[in-house]
């Protein structure tokens, strides 16, 4: 009888096993065409927002998630006025829409006439940011809806007597101009100047 020697499979399988996987491609991803260099477009840094200091006696309200809205505040009544004034602050980016004379005109377009011509103006710092303000009074115009019209103005306005107008931007280097906006019944405004003043000259 013939006997038979038996060899495991995977010995006798081993050189062509071996020869199997030289000849088979690597499992690791070769690209096709070579990775695209690395990006140079960087984001930018937000711009940090200006901060100050507000009065005490004023009121906090709740200002719009999104726009050009920042804060507003309700100052408190003086005299005999029937309401408090309001005061906001604005920002309307680092480019031409924060134009002063552009935001003062439109403050100068909400009162009757030509209030503009007789505005007060002054300049001061505030640190080292340099600040401007205006000032008028007259007959003011809030308007009740949004503007329309090649006029842009509003249908409906409520017409308040005797209002008066703070208004200032404080201008900084880097963070764009910062628009603060008091207005409200003559009496009530004036006895805000100081407070309002104070908020001005304590921005940074």
């Amino acid at each position: 009888m013939n006997s038979h020697v038996f060899r495991p499979l995977w010995r006798a399988s081993a050189p062509l096993m071996l020869a199997t996987l030289l000849a088979t491609p690597s499992c690791s991803k070769t690209p096709a065409e070579p990775d695209p260099p690395p990006s140079t477009v960087t984001s930018a840094p937000a711009v940090k927002p200006l901060s100050w200091t507000v009065p005490g006696a004023w009121t906090t309200l709740d200002a719009p998630r999104s726009g050009p809205t920042k804060a507003i505040y309700r100052t408190t009544k003086a005299g005999d006025d029937k309401e408090e004034a309001q005061v906001e602050v604005h920002f309307h980016g680092t480019g031409a829409a924060g134009d002063p004379e552009k935001r003062f005109k439109e403050w100068f377009d909400q009162f009757d006439g030509d209030v503009g011509k007789d505005a007060v103006r002054e300049r001061f710092k505030a640190g080292t940011l340099e600040v401007e303000t205006v000032e008028v009074s007259g007959t003011y115009k809030i308007a009740l809806g949004p503007p329309v019209g090649p006029k842009k103005q509003a249908p409906m306005q409520m017409v308040k007597q005797n209002f008066r107008l703070l208004g200032a931007v404080v201008k900084t280097p880097d963070r764009g101009n910062w628009f603060f906006k008091l207005a409200g019944p003559d009496d009530t405004v004036k006895a805000a100047r100081d407070a309002f003043r104070g908020m001005l000259e304590s921005a940074q």
